[in-house]
C-alpha cells in the first residue's frame, strides 16, 4: 500500500512528464517540416512604391498579421467581379506572388495575399488552427467588398497553400479551387507518422473530396519536394478533376506563364460557363 502511494505521488508524475516531453520533441520535427519560414534567408524590402496593392494588418491574440490587396474589375453597381484568395508554400511569401496576384487583377479579379503567422513581417508562430482562423477572417473580409461576388470566390495554393485552403473549403464556401504543386496530405509526407505525432495533419485528398466544386491540380512531373503521384492519386481519387502537368520541379513551376495563365482562364471559363 506504501509503495503504491509513493508511485502515485512521485514516479506517475514523473512518468507523465517524460512522456510529454517525449511526444513534443517527437511532434516539433513534424512541425517543422509543415511550416519552415527559419528557412526563408532574406526578407524583400516591402515596395513602399507598389500602387497595385494596399497593405493591411489582421490583429491576432499573437500580434499583427500581414495582408495584401489586390482590387480588380467590378463594382458594386451594376455588376460584381470575381475574387481570388490566394496561399503560398512553406518556404515562401506574399511577397513572391506578387506577379501572380497583379495577372489576376489585370483579367478582373480583386485578389487578397493573406501572410502566415511567424512569416515575414508578421508576428506570432504557425500551426494548422492558428492558419485556419487567420484565412477564415482573410476569406470574409474579402467577399465584405462591395465590388467582390461573394457567389465567385476562387481559392488558389501552392504546396502547403492547397493545404490551407482546401481545408478552408470545409468552412468557407468557393467557386473553384486550384491547387499547385500540393500533398495529398501531412501523414503521406511524413513517411506514414502516425497520427498522434502530427500536430498539423493537413489532408489536401480528403478535403478535396468533400468539395462539390470545380478542381484543377497543377503539379510539376519532376517535382521532388512534392511527387508528382501526390497530383495522380489525387485525379484518380477524384475523377471530375483536371489535372495539368508540366516538365518542372517544385520550386521552378511553371516553365512557360503564358501557357500557365492560358490554362488557368480556360478552366475559370468552365467555371462560369463564359469568358470572364
Amino acid at each position: 500500500m506504501r509503495n503504491s502511494k509513493i508511485y502515485f505521488h512521485y514516479l506517475l508524475p514523473a512518468v507523465l512528464l517524460f512522456w510529454y516531453a517525449v511526444m513534443a520533441g517527437c511532434t516539433h520535427p513534424v512541425r517543422r517540416l509543415v511550416f519552415q519560414p527559419h528557412h526563408i534567408q532574406k526578407l524583400p524590402p516591402f515596395p513602399d512604391s507598389a500602387t497595385q496593392f494596399n497593405r493591411y494588418w489582421l490583429h491576432t491574440e499573437q500580434g499583427r498579421v500581414e495582408w495584401w490587396l489586390f482590387k480588380g474589375g467590378g463594382s458594386a453597381v451594376p455588376r460584381k467581379g470575381p475574387a481570388v484568395l490566394m496561399a503560398h508554400g512553406n518556404r515562401e511569401l506574399i511577397d513572391h506572388y506578387r506577379k501572380r496576384a497583379e495577372t489576376y487583377q489585370q483579367i478582373g479579379f480583386t485578389v487578397l495575399l493573406g501572410e502566415y503567422r511567424g512569416y515575414g513581417r508578421s508576428d506570432g508562430s504557425p500551426s494548422r488552427e492558428r492558419i485556419a482562423s487567420d484565412f477564415r477572417h482573410f476569406y470574409d473580409h474579402l467577399i465584405a467588398l462591395p465590388n467582390v461576388d461573394p457567389a465567385r470566390i476562387v481559392f488558389h495554393g501552392r504546396s502547403l497553400g492547397g493545404g490551407v485552403l482546401s481545408d478552408l473549403s470545409r468552412e468557407r464556401p468557393a467557386a473553384a479551387i486550384i491547387v499547385e504543386s500540393t500533398f495529398l496530405s501531412i501523414k503521406a509526407m511524413a513517411w506514414g507518422a502516425p497520427n498522434f505525432l502530427l500536430s498539423d495533419n493537413y489532408n489536401t485528398l480528403a478535403a478535396l473530396r468533400t468539395y462539390q466544386g470545380p478542381i484543377l491540380i497543377i503539379h510539376g512531373t519532376h517535382d521532388k519536394v512534392v511527387p508528382v503521384r501526390h497530383a495522380v492519386e489525387m485525379k484518380r481519387q477524384i475523377p471530375r478533376a483536371e489535372l495539368i502537368l508540366y516538365e518542372c520541379g517544385h520550386s521552378n513551376c511553371p516553365p512557360d506563364w503564358e501557357i500557365y495563365w492560358a490554362n488557368i482562364t480556360s478552366f475559370l471559363d468552365q467555371v462560369w460557363g463564359t469568358p470572364f
